[in-house]
């Protein structure tokens, strides 16, 4: 039996000081803006971004830790609804949204 395509996958979760949504980039950092998301294409690298967010959580940094999949179609992109209203917000008015990637310089 053939094995699934893996999908690749970011890591996120809420700031614990502030609440707001956010994405692991590397090297212990992390931004407002999901398009600056690390990417895992491999199932090793996900389950690395696993232990990262496991650590970020024991050390009361992110609450609400998550590895979700993500569409690199057209950007970073999170595949499920819960994970797209977090990045870009409220789904009734769009002129409340927010940017998935910082503003250009």
């Amino acid at each position: 039996m053939a094995q699934a395509k893996f999908t690749n996958k970011i890591l996120t979760g809420n700031r614990l000081r502030n609440g707001e949504t956010v994405y692991y980039t590397g090297g212990g950092d992390w931004s407002v803006y999901v398009a600056q998301a690390k990417v895992a294409e491999t199932q090793e690298e996900a389950d690395s971004l696993t232990k990262i967010g496991a650590a970020a959580y024991a050390a009361n940094l992110i609450i609400d830790v998550a590895v979700i999949d993500v569409d690199e179609g057209h950007g970073v992109r999170p595949t499920q609804i819960r994970e797209k209203i977090r990045a870009q917000g409220p789904t009734v008015r769009a002129d409340l949204n927010k940017p998935t990637s910082p503003p250009q310089r």
